[in-house]
């Protein structure tokens, strides 16, 4: 009893993260007239969110069938939230140093030479960006075949998150180095964003009920 009492827990929590990653990662990118400290806690609470929501969504879907597939996608998963939280702080403190650096000295020189700097290092954060999608893409196809397959949730639902997640990861390899929207597609990337938090919304349902 104890045992299941500790899996619905994290269960549970798992789901309500997942609800929450989605809500902060748009609040840190939209709200523009939040403090810059209140945007970055956000934006590195969102990968660490992720991570413990896959750890919920393994042990719900697990309870089902314990496959390769589903062991794999929440490996794959936590390490893309890893990512993740590396190349924001990355980018955010790139930035930071950069109006320290660039905006406020003086010398013109200088002003060219730290603004090189700043490039070079911004670009490192946005091939980072690329291996997240990688490895949170493979997560999310493997996680929606394992979700199709579940019968607390709709075949449709598991499989277009894999579709969604499938085109992701295809229009990022193709135009790599350079993303997707910059290379005369568009970025799937909100549409996942739609379709998790619908999912999320559905996981802490399915869980409520289920006890």
């Amino acid at each position: 009893m104890l045992t299941s009492n500790r899996n619905y827990a994290i269960q549970d929590i798992g789901s309500i993260a997942g609800i929450l990653s989605i809500i902060l990662y748009i609040a840190s990118v939209a709200f523009s007239f939040l403090p810059d400290v209140i945007s970055r806690l956000f934006a590195f609470a969102f990968p660490l969110l992720c991570i413990i929501s896959f750890l919920g969504l393994y042990k719900f879907l697990s309870e089902d069938y314990l496959g390769a597939s589903l062991q794999i996608a929440v490996v794959f998963g936590m390490v893309g939230g890893a990512l993740a939280c590396t190349l924001l702080v990355i980018q955010q403190g790139n930035w930071i140093w950069y109006e320290q650096s660039v905006l406020e000295v003086l010398s013109q020189e200088e002003k060219q030479f730290n603004k090189a700097v700043f490039i070079a290092v911004d670009k490192l954060q946005g091939y980072m960006d690329v291996a997240f999608d990688i490895f949170i893409t493979i997560s999310w196809i493997l996680f929606g075949l394992n979700i199709a397959r579940s019968r607390h949730f709709s075949r449709i639902l598991g499989y277009i998150g894999s579709l969604i997640a499938s085109g992701l990861l295809i229009f990022n390899l193709y135009t790599f180095p350079y993303a997707p929207a910059d290379s005369g597609l568009f970025d799937l990337g909100p549409f996942l964003g739609v379709w998790a938090f619908i999912f999320y919304l559905t996981f802490f349902l399915k869980v409520k009920t289920k006890k």
